[in-house]
């Protein structure tokens, strides 16, 4: 069977994710670009489907490539957004600049309704080669900072989970750890993805006391360089270590923490092996 393939994609201050499913679904979480490279274009040598598409929340280095969606011809089968949010709110809170991307984004939202089956929701082990994805939010927190509406995305393949989300900060992380669903699916996480690109502002003590004695194998940071508001060293402290492999050559290092700043685009791969053996791998650089 093939594998579930993910890529964290090296896009500066953004945030783009590709998950490939061993059924051959795509999973598009956030629309992240940088000045020499785009994620969407790279895709679009690919497919041009869009099972599934997951804006974590509205602000504009998670929308850059909205305009490509339809530029670049991609069917989006699929579409979760926080929805629930205030149009207005959300303009307020991005730069003029960002605009005719935010119309864009409001009208494709416009056009998907949550009346899809779950026989039929890409996401239902069933549909998409037996990987479960969930998303979960918090509705509940003001609409002044909308990062705490982002939304957490999580991947379970053959008892191994990837965790995905925006740029939550406290408030909504600790709303979420009153839904047992949640404390459930991230529990028992291998990779975790820092939210709001490794900074302190998206970094919640509660989370990881949540978690016991069940830490991350692995963090991951989407950023574009080391900030005072880098919170590497803390998600370092909380993960277990991983043996993470060269893209470019045979060596390997046992890493608690991986940056896409220093290590590239990161290559997620979950899987089994010959012997039937359930496998994580882990490449960088």
């Amino acid at each position: 069977m093939s594998p579930l393939k993910i890529i964290v994609h090296n896009v500066g201050h953004g945030q783009a994710v590709h998950a490939f499913t061993p059924d051959g679904k795509v999973v598009v979480i956030d629309l992240g670009t940088s000045a020499d490279f785009s994620p969407l274009e790279w895709l679009s040598s690919y497919t041009k489907t869009i099972d599934s598409l997951v804006i974590t929340h509205p602000h504009g280095d998670h929308i850059d490539e909205m305009l490509l969606i339809d530029d670049l011809g991609f069917d989006v089968r699929q579409f979760w957004r926080p929805k629930w949010l205030p149009v207005k709110d959300v303009y307020a809170q991005n730069q003029a600049t960002y605009q005719d991307k935010l119309d864009a984004y409001f009208q494709m939202s416009g056009r998907y309704s949550e009346g899809i089956a779950t026989t039929e929701l890409v996401g239902n082990p069933a549909v998409t080669g037996g990987v479960t994805i969930k998303e979960f939010a918090s509705a509940t927190c003001g609409t002044s900072n909308i990062n705490n509406h982002s939304g957490v995305v999580v991947f379970e393949y053959l008892g191994i989970r990837v965790v995905i989300p925006g740029d939550n900060e406290p408030p909504s992380w600790k709303e979420l750890l009153t839904q047992p669903d949640f404390v459930s699916m991230v529990s028992g996480m291998h990779v975790f993805m820092a939210s709001h690109h490794g900074r302190k502002s998206g970094y919640c003590t509660e989370l990881f006391s949540a978690l016991n004695k069940n830490a991350p194998r692995l963090c991951v940071i989407s950023d574009a360089r080391v900030q005072d508001t880098d919170a590497t060293q803390r998600y370092s402290y909380h993960a277990d270590g991983w043996k993470i492999h060269s893209r470019s050559g045979a060596d390997s290092e046992d890493r608690y923490c991986l940056t896409t700043r220093t290590d590239g685009f990161i290559e997620i791969e979950i899987g089994t092996n010959q012997a039937g053996k359930t496998y994580l791998s882990v490449k960088a650089n």
